[in-house]
């Protein structure tokens, strides 16, 4: 049975469990419903979210991002952090990189998880439905508070220069 190697049953207890702090770094995310109803409680009770994801411009599957903008909106209000990879190849990055078969894209590919500085899921689960649901993933959760710590501070300290923030808006007529 497939659900028994299921690897998202097994982190439950490490996103629940997150009292101060969530770093979600995640190529391909798109929370669905329950994820971002997850998600936005967790900022709501006051524990920070932030979320680094690839842009449109840098994401290699147009249709994960299509999946994606639906829920940032949600997502905003109610205090998660999302932030979008904006890294700007040179022309001779893009050259080597379309050299050896690839995009000329600059991509996010970590999947990772920070939880609380004090653990770090380090695997191959993007967070979206079709690798929750239904591929064969793996990783390893590390109780190592070092790592979470450098990790979170590695956030801090690069995410403006790799990324742009969203921001909710409002149009003349108030609208977002």
């Amino acid at each position: 049975d497939k659900k028994e190697y299921a690897l998202s049953p097994l982190l439950s207890p490490y996103f629940e469990g997150v009292r101060k702090e969530l770093s979600i770094f995640s190529p391909y995310f798109v929370p669905g419903k329950s994820g971002t109803a997850f998600l936005a409680q967790l900022a709501q009770r006051g524990v920070r979210v932030r979320i680094l994801t690839n842009s449109l411009a840098s994401n290699d599957v147009g249709i994960v991002h299509a999946g994606y903008k639906k829920y940032r909106k949600k997502l905003l209000r109610s205090g998660v952090e999302l932030y979008e990879l904006n890294k700007k190849l040179t022309r001779k990055q893009r050259k080597e990189k379309k050299g050896v078969g690839g995009s000329s894209k600059a991509s996010l590919h970590t999947k990772s998880f920070v939880f609380d500085r004090k653990q770090v899921f380090i695997g191959s689960l993007n967070l979206d439905p079709r690798a929750i649901l239904h591929n064969t993933e793996i990783g390893v959760v590390l109780k190592v508070p070092e790592i979470a710590e450098e990790m979170a501070k590695w956030f801090e300290e690069n995410i403006e220069q790799i990324a742009f923030r969203l921001e909710l808006k409002k149009d003349e007529n108030g609208y977002e």
